[in-house]
């Protein structure tokens, strides 16, 4: 019967592409009348027939004179329950910025109006999505990539007014927001003139700690601006660093009595030879011409040979001869006295030294709120476990000071034995901390918390979170939903529902609940839910036990005790007294003592396989090769129109306006490729090291399944298990 249909579509002049699309819909048992029409094109076939399987009324965009992209969004939109078709006028692009802020709460229509471009309009929907406030700064002139430099500059705290300017590109933007963020002083690089190349020649000297103000001047290309500032940085490198260990060593040859110095004898002449004059303790007076005078290390070592063996050398004939080959600092007194006064030995002597020219104090965060908080349980002298005093969380207070920026300090300068200073690399100055519920004071270095909440500073992110405390969560109090963490000081009910965006810390028992979070959960005194109850973390769980309890997270499960439950973690699973009956699967491993019991519960640990990540993997290396050859040849254009246009012709051109974009969004997108790759590749290399470790006994009914490999113990001790290759090999703890 279908292909039956299909002959007689054919016939009748459709496409093959277009009878695919039929097909597909009559297998699926799709009312295909709606679309089986040649005035449809394949792809708003395919909209159609994606929306009759989603049971959508097609019939309002069912029309050969909505575009597939239109079609899209509206289809898209009546899944969400977002009527598009009042707003058919608008082109695709504009569509789906509308309905993805709509499904957000966001309302869009006044910038719409306003007449934002579709790319525009999705980095403002991101940024209302942060509640960044960005109004005063960007308007309908800005390209979508200056917009979004301008809202990321908010949302790190800078003064964007210093590049939110229309003389600015997004790349040069990009430098200044750049340099704003590692507390840099962009005055130096934010002249109109410079191109986006010179500028981050000049950022990355000024982060790097050397003085650019001898290649930032406008005469200078990018390419020449980048060969100054590595020669620089090399200078730097060998006196501050290179040369440390020899001259450390020399000075201790120095103070040394017993030190010896690589030997370079000179030939022995007579006595009164050469006009060499003799006092009266029969040693001979040299002379200058006696002398020579070897340079090292850049010219920051004076190296003094004497010509003759046990002469006498007068003090101002050496400070003479110093002066002649301009030596001017770093000359050792102490050496020179002995010379002069007690006789010198044979070879090289270190007579002057420069000094190493010194980083200053790199720039640092002084917090005032505990950062070493725990979230751990305390282990007893006796070796149980304390859940009840332990620490989790620390609160603060609207208007509390919570840190304080100590800018860099500058470095020391050096010099050589010429004379010539070295300049002292200025300390390195930390980003603009990054996070929520925090204000940056006028004076760019004191924070201080918006609201009360708890506070927590998570790789390098700082946070406050509203935080709401209440005693017990029963059906008088009804369920909780909450944006923040939670603490509950009493119990929570069969039947009660806790949801927050925070951490939910319960003192006392949890029963048959659901307990679900962003964050992470701490249960005091455990649960016990008969099957039914669940907890979800974003995060960690800690709890005293858990017992017939379905247990998720996306970190680590720790519990003390836990008797016939499920769970699953991508992080590891730790168990520090009984683990018996259940099933429990981890992506990274676990460590457990005593599972199983001496009945032969049935007790599984799984570890999981990620092969979806394994797939991820090998499909993100080729697309990234794929836009990297794409980027390869829209950079190319854009070099090209640089070159042949002229700025104001460019600005004026629709081609190099939309060639800057695709360069903008194609490199967005391999940074993001590339960021996945590294993220998966670390998952792949984890799942390598993942192992079982069970201390105590592994009882009869244990069983370990990892990959496609089952293994199960009997009633083994202290055990490790892995896998190697398809096999479990275990090994004796």
């Amino acid at each position: 019967m279908e292909n039956a249909v299909l002959e007689q579509l054919k016939k009748k002049g459709f496409m093959d592409i277009q009878l695919h699309q039929i097909q597909l819909g009559l297998s699926e048992g799709l009312a295909v009348e709606h679309y089986a029409k040649p005035e449809f094109d394949w792809f708003q076939m395919e909209e159609i027939r994606k929306g009759l399987k989603a049971k959508l009324d097609v019939k309002c965009y069912a029309n050969p004179e909505i575009s597939f992209e239109k079609m899209r969004q509206i289809r898209k939109g009546l899944q969400d329950g977002i009527d598009l078709m009042p707003y058919l006028e608008w082109n695709a692009g504009v569509l789906k910025e509308f309905r993805l802020a709509k499904g957000k709460g966001i309302d869009l229509l006044a910038y719409i109006h306003e007449g934002y471009d579709a790319l525009q309009l999705a980095e403002i929907r991101k940024a209302l999505e942060k509640n960044i406030v960005f109004t005063p700064h960007i308007n309908r002139e800005y390209r979508a990539a200056s917009i979004a430099e301008i809202c990321n500059g908010l949302e790190s705290g800078v003064d964007v007014s210093v590049y939110a300017k229309e003389m600015y590109s997004w790349r040069k933007m990009r430098e200044l927001r750049l340099g704003l963020e590692n507390r840099l002083d962009v005055s130096k690089y934010s002249g109109e003139f410079y191109d986006w190349e010179q500028m981050r020649e000049i950022r990355l000297g000024l982060k790097a700690g050397i003085e650019v103000d001898s290649y930032c001047s406008l005469r200078y290309s990018a390419k020449e601006m980048r060969k100054k500032r590595l020669e620089l940085l090399l200078k730097t490198h060998v006196n501050g660093n290179a040369f440390v260990k020899q001259m450390e060593a020399s000075v201790s040859n120095i103070l040394s009595s017993e030190h010896a110095l690589d030997v370079h004898h000179f030939p022995v002449k007579a006595e009164n030879e050469d006009n060499v004059r003799t006092d009266d303790s029969k040693k001979p007076v040299l002379g200058k011409e006696h002398l020579a005078l070897e340079f090292r290390a850049g010219n920051m070592e004076a190296y003094l040979t004497v010509e003759i063996p046990n002469g006498t050398i007068e003090h101002e004939t050496l400070m003479d001869f110093l002066r002649e080959k301009n030596i001017k600092k770093g000359i050792l007194d102490t050496v020179l006295e002995r010379i002069c006064n007690s006789g010198y030995e044979a070879g090289p002597i270190l007579i002057a030294q420069g000094k190493i020219p010194l980083k200053g104090e790199d720039g640092r965060y002084e917090y005032f709120f505990r950062t070493d908080v725990q979230k751990k349980p305390k282990v007893l002298e006796d070796g149980s476990t304390d859940y009840k005093d332990i620490e989790w969380f620390e609160v603060v207070r609207e208007g509390q000071k919570i840190a304080y920026y100590h800018e860099a300090k500058e470095g020391i300068d050096g010099y050589d034995v010429l004379g010539n200073v070295i300049k002292g690399r200025k300390g390195t100055e930390k980003r603009v901390l990054r996070g929520k519920g925090f204000r940056l004071e006028e004076d760019k270095k004191t924070y201080t918390a918006l609201y009360n909440g708890m506070i927590r500073l998570e790789d390098e992110e700082l946070s406050v979170v509203n935080h709401l405390e209440l005693d017990e969560i029963n059906m008088t109090t009804g369920n909780i939903f909450f944006d923040g963490s939670l603490h509950i000081r009493g119990n929570v009910s069969s039947g009660m529902t806790v949801k927050a965006t925070g951490d939910i810390v319960i003192d006392g028992n949890v029963e048959v609940a659901v307990i679900e979070t962003e964050g992470s959960v701490m249960l005091k005194k455990g649960m016990n839910s008969s099957g039914l109850g669940t907890v979800k973390a974003g995060k960690n769980i800690v709890s005293r036990f858990f017992d017939a309890t379905k247990v998720m997270a996306d970190g680590n499960i720790e519990v003390e005790k836990c008797l016939n439950s499920q769970l699953y973690a991508k992080g590891i699973i730790t168990s520090t007294k009984i683990f018996a009956g259940g099933v429990a699967s981890s992506e990274s491993g676990f460590y457990l003592n005593n599972v199983g019991n001496h009945a032969g519960l049935k007790t599984v640990l799984k570890v999981q396989i990620n092969e979806a990540a394994r797939n991820d993997y090998q499909n993100i290396l080729f697309n990234i090769k794929d836009v990297a050859r794409q980027l390869e040849v829209l950079s190319r254009t854009y070099g090209e129109l640089m070159e042949k246009y002229s700025a104001q012709e460019r600005s004026e051109m629709e081609l190099f306006q939309k060639v800057e974009n695709a360069v903008f969004l194609k490199q967005k997108q391999l940074d993001k490729m590339k960021e996945l790759e590294k993220k998966l590749k670390r998952m792949i290399d984890k799942e390598k090291l993942v192992s079982i470790v069970i201390g105590g006994n592994a009882y009869e009914g244990t069983v370990i399944e990892m990959g496609s490999s089952r293994w199960e113990a009997k009633n083994q001790r202290n055990i490790t298990v892995k896998q190697q290759n398809s096999d479990i090999s275990v090994y004796n703890n």
